[in-house]
């Protein structure tokens, strides 16, 4: 039978019972030639014959979900065979008893066409094109014989072509290979290997827009032919290093792949590959036309003699860097080899679902949850499902993975946020935001420390000094956490502030430093009770436990048999057992302070002293006797005013007195005995707060050197903040970490939704109806004026109302339901993005007065140490933060006045990134006008809220990254559905997939769009003008799908963003290495005539006397 006849299969299927039994003394195994997914080949010698041949083996026990493609293949080797590009077919086997299946072929000694190219590629050598051309001519005619047949491969790869000893080119491997009834027959089931499949293979099973299957007919392998092309070319198919799932988004959302170096192939083969990867099967030829391509029909006639010699020349064994196969089966599953079950493919990326709801989004969580993999895609939202233990994905190998890379490049993971921020600040030239939300225990400060990790690796760029930043900076987080971050019932180390961290780089993007912005430290913490599992600031402990092993108690007047008020919890045993644990947490802070931060002695020993004078202001008793308020323990009072270097009866004096001011005259006025246990509560509250912006402060002047060194030209901001929380009993703490994180919400859901649709409808485009919760109810009211919760709060405040009444009164009058309720008289209920939660109304009042009396601050003013003087002389900000000032305890340690000079001018610096909490921030004394705990708060909020915000001039990058609790125990790898469902939810999770499947994340002006990437796409001698129609021209010709233009902006779904970023990622390595080539040729130009000079000097002393 011819080469061109038609054979059409046969209708006998294989039937194992009716084979004969290849044992006995007929075939002698040889070699292992290869193994596949489901069987593995070997060489033997037919005795009956004396041929060689390769026996394909399986065993029949684990072919049951694949008996339909063992019978295929065998019809395909039965009846068509006799072709000259097919192999020859000697009959099937069962050995064993049965167990195996032996299909006997012709051998073919010059093994896979990939070995060949692997082999070439290891002599820095390439492939000849017409070596290629002669492949492929006969590739084409093989699949030409069974598409006249009606049969299609589905798995066309370099690895299933096979080479004789005299180089013929035969097509093997047929088990995916389905007989169609007939030339328009079509077929639906996705399955072959990821790196090969057409784009209608990958949506067969997606229903599309009218909820029809959609089909896929020959040309399928025809398009498998255009990815084996650039296999022989590369060595590699694209995306064959990446997941499966990224691979299949990747193939139907992206341009069609090519080369990975065009410009070294002739134009004819890049042709060929780009007529063969035409997306639109109804625009991709077929194979017959494939043979008329000028690539294929100008092959010379002795190709297959040079590809005999070419073989013959080969001396390296190639197949131990063989990749291994992965195989998608029916159903999704995936398969890599013989020993391994099928596994279903894990969908890395969310956005990817074939069905969008609420449980398909769990299952898959679910499923990569037990798998082991804790981070998703969402789009280019990445969520994290806390394993609750540690895993090895942040080794230095991984911070290399993700250095410069697309996101599709990688798996999921915190690093690529990272990766992706840098690039963005560096090519967009713009600020940019990394935003974590969840609840308490959900991994934001796991992933907060590992994203300022990655960016201080990116900007390190193994400079010794910026390596030197790299530590400052570490170690300046690790104090922030240290005096910021507290235990309580649920999280041993949770963020009690809000940390928005700057880090700061130069033009080139190389490290220059950090500024931390911190807000709303829950400095209540510091006096509140110690019970349900709550404690005080992680410092307290770490220090009362070193002073007590160094024995240096004495020295801050503190008494190691003494139970501290301000620390003692109902776990005092527990709290025990952790001094050797907290002995070595406060020699690592003190290593950071002093070595890396370089704080003098003087200011440590201050920080010192004000922590043990809190310690002990917590031990004051008060009593009235007579009428007579007092202090009782006199020599406490002294202790304090020892350890703050202050005069003991100023001391005294404030904290039991107080004046008022009656017709002009200053009245002095005794404080009752709660007046004076409050003013002890919020001094001590005050002390600690105002040290810890003053360390912070201290913080910030110090890195600011090496930012005026290097520069600061770009920068990416970091947000750690509490989580949402809801304990068994909540107060004022709760409330503002709950409402913070309400607005952090809202503005999630105005950059993901509604910002979106707004511009749509602006630009006049027809949109898709996103559906999402809208909180701005709740923050109406919570915080808005003049009728909202907290300034009902300060309502009573002004009015010197301490009954809960007030606030009860007043929304019942002014009802804010279903949003506020009031149960009780004690009690009210929020009715938050993330639940309902019941507040307590107790101590709010008190605590939202947050004064504390003028009379307190003058005595401290009188300090004898200069540090603790500024903590209560210098101005606040609007958020309640302390600013620097110029006092020389400030400056880094030298003796260079220049640079001290210099120091005072940084603290006076007008620049936005660079400007921190300097004098120029000041607005408000800490005496002459009264702040409520919630103006306050608003204010630290708005600021946070202002620096996301974006305005004509300054815009700003925002990548989110969403933070999920898998379970209220603390087991490792335990999900529990219901608590995640619940965050779902409350993230916004389900509804951010179908923004990121139907919507549009980037948009972007004309000029903008035409500014970023005209260079892609025009030459540089190109005018190319701000234009509708040049924008639709520049997308056109990068070949790119699913965009959309208005009247002034591009619309852009996030991957093609990503892909627009990869080409001018690369683009832009191409520029750098021209530069590069072109400054070292002139240097050596330059350089040329000195060595002339330097060798002929260097000849002269050689010449003999």
């Amino acid at each position: 039978m011819g080469d061109g006849d038609d054979a059409r299969l046969g209708d006998a299927q294989l039937d194992v019972n009716e084979l004969p039994e290849a044992g006995g003394d007929r075939f002698e195994l040889g070699e292992l030639l290869g193994t596949g997914i489901c069987s593995n080949v070997y060489g033997a010698v037919d005795r009956e014959t004396g041929k060689t041949v390769a026996i394909k083996i399986q065993n029949l026990k684990e072919i049951s979900n694949i008996e339909k493609d063992i019978n295929e293949e065998y019809r395909v080797l039965r009846d068509l065979s006799s072709h000259s590009n097919l192999p020859d077919f000697y009959g099937a086997f069962t050995n064993k008893n049965g167990i195996e299946l032996w299909f006997v072929m012709e051998m073919c000694e010059g093994g896979t066409v990939v070995d060949l190219v692997n082999s070439i590629l290891l002599q820095n050598k390439k492939m000849k094109e017409e070596h290629i051309g002669y492949i492929l001519r006969e590739l084409i005619r093989a699949l030409c014989f069974l598409h006249n047949n009606q049969v299609i491969h589905r798995d066309i790869r370099g690895s299933n072509l096979l080479l004789t000893k005299n180089g013929e080119v035969k097509l093997v491997d047929f088990g995916l290979s389905r007989e169609l009834q007939g030339p328009e027959y079509k077929t639906n089931t996705g399955v072959g290997s990821p790196a090969w499949m057409a784009p209608e293979v990958v949506l067969a099973e997606y229903k599309d827009s009218s909820g029809q299957t959609p089909f896929y007919d020959k040309k399928i392998d025809v398009w498998s032919v255009g990815i084996t092309a650039i296999e022989l070319g590369d060595g590699k198919p694209p995306y064959l290093d990446i997941h499966p799932t990224r691979a299949l988004f990747q193939i139907v959302r992206n341009p069609p792949p090519g080369l990975s170096k065009p410009s070294n192939w002739s134009q004819l083969f890049n042709d060929f590959i780009a007529e063969c990867l035409e997306k639109n099967a109804d625009h991709r030829p077929f194979m017959e036309e494939l043979l008329e391509h000028p690539f294929i029909t100008q092959v010379p006639d002795n190709v297959q003699d040079e590809i005999k010699s070419v073989m013959e020349s080969i001396v390296n064994d190639v197949t131990s860097i063989r990749k291994p196969e992965v195989r998608i089966i029916k159903n999704g599953y995936l398969k890599s080899n013989q020993k391994e079950t099928a596994k279903p493919m894990l969908l890395e990326d969310l956005a990817a679902l074939k069905e969008v709801s609420e449980d398909a989004v769990l299952e898959e969580l679910q499923a990569r949850h037990f798998d082991g993999l804790s981070y998703t895609f969402v789009g280019d939202v990445l969520l994290y499902v806390n394993p609750n233990r540690d895993e090895d994905l942040y080794e230095k190998k991984h911070h290399y993975r993700y250095q410069y890379k697309c996101r599709s490049d990688n798996a999921p993971h915190i690093f690529s946020v990272a990766d992706a921020a840098y690039q963005d600040m560096l090519h967009h030239e713009q600020p940019q935001h990394i935003l974590m939300s969840g609840e308490t225990k959900s991994g934001k400060s796991l992933n907060y420390g590992k994203l300022v990790e990655h960016l201080l690796f990116l900007g390190e760029q193994t400079h010794v000094k910026v390596n030197d930043i790299g530590l400052k900076i570490k170690s300046a987080i690790d104090v922030i956490q240290a005096f910021g971050n507290a235990a309580n019932k649920y999280h041993m180390n949770s963020t009690r502030h809000v940390n928005q961290t700057q880090i700061t780089y130069s033009s080139t993007g190389k490290l220059s430093g950090a500024i931390f912005f911190v807000y709303q430290l829950e400095k209540w913490r510091v006096t509140n009770p110690k019970t349900n599992g709550q404690k005080n600031f992680h410092v307290f402990y770490d220090f009362l436990d070193a002073a007590s092993a160094d024995g240096v108690l004495q020295q801050y007047k503190l008494d190691d048999n003494q139970r501290y008020r301000y620390l003692t919890a109902d776990d005092a045993d527990e709290q025990r057992k952790q001094t050797m644990s907290n002995v070595k947490n406060f020699n690592k802070l003190l290593v950071c302070m002093k070595d890396t931060l370089e704080f003098t002695d003087g200011q440590l020993n201050t920080i010192w002293h004000i922590l043990a004078a809190i310690l002990n202001v917590g031990e004051l008793s008060v009593s009235d006797e007579e009428g007579e308020t007092t202090i009782e323990d006199t020599d406490r009072i002294a202790n304090i005013a020892e350890l703050l270097e202050v005069d003991e009866k100023k001391l005294n004096w404030s904290l039991l007195n107080y004046c008022v001011v009656v017709n002009g005259t200053a009245v002095r006025r005794k404080q009752t005995v709660s007046g004076v246990y409050e003013s002890i509560r919020v001094f001590a509250e005050t002390l600690y707060a105002r040290l810890f912006d003053w360390i912070v402060n201290v913080i910030n002047l110090k890195l600011s050197f090496t930012r005026a060194i290097f520069g600061d030209s770009h920068v990416v901001y970091l947000l750690d903040t509490f989580g949402f929380e809801c304990f068994h009993q909540n107060n004022m703490d709760q409330l503002f970490v709950n409402c913070l994180n309400e607005q952090l919400q809202y503005h999630y859901n105005q950059r993901m939704f509604a910002w979106e649709m707004l511009d749509l409808e602006e630009e006049g485009i027809e949109y898709y109806g996103m559906q999402y919760r809208n909180n701005k109810p709740i923050i109406d009211a919570l915080i808005n004026n003049p009728d909202g919760l907290l300034y009902i709060f300060d309502d009573a405040t002004k009015n010197g109302e301490d009954n809960c009444l007030y606030v009860t009164n007043a929304l019942e009058n002014n009802p804010k339901e279903p949003y506020i309720n009031v149960p009780s008289s004690k009690t009210f209920s929020v009715a938050h993005y993330s639940g309902t939660v019941s507040y307590q109304l107790k101590d709010i009042l008190e605590k939202n007065r947050d004064f504390l009396a003028p009379e307190v601050v003058e005595t401290m003013r009188m300090s004898k140490d200069n540090v603790i003087k500024d903590l209560f002389t210098n101005r606040l900000t609007k958020s309640g933060n302390l600013t620097v000032c110029k006092d020389k305890s400030l400056m880094v340690k030298t003796k260079n006045t220049k640079i001290s000079r210099w120091g005072a001018a940084l603290m006076a610096e007008k620049t936005p990134i660079r400007k921190y909490n300097t004098e120029s921030r000041g607005e408000y004394s800490q005496t002459r006008r009264v702040r409520t705990a919630s103006a306050v708060y608003r204010s630290g909020c708005m600021e946070i809220l202002r620096s996301l915000a974006d305005t004509s001039e300054h815009k700003n990058g925002v990548h989110f990254v969403r933070c999920v609790r898998a379970t209220l125990t603390d087991r490792p790898l335990d999900f529990q559905p219901d608590v995640v469902r619940q965050q779902l939810k409350a993230l916004s999770v389900v509804e951010t997939v179908s923004a990121r499947q139907n919507g549009y994340s980037c948009r972007i002006s004309f000029r903008e769009f035409i500014h970023r990437y005209k260079f892609l796409a025009f030459d540089f001698y190109e005018n190319v003008e701000v234009t509708k129609e040049n924008c639709r021209l520049l997308l056109i010709r990068l070949k790119m799908e699913g965009w959309l233009i208005g009247k002034s902006k591009v619309f852009l779904r996030y991957y093609n963003e990503e892909y627009l970023s990869r080409l001018y990622e690369t683009q832009v390595k191409k520029v750098v290495k021209v530069q590069s080539m072109l400054r070292a040729f002139i240097t050596k130009r330059k350089m040329a005539p000195q060595l002339l000079k330097q060798q002929s000097g260097n000849d002269d002393t050689l010449i003999p006397a």
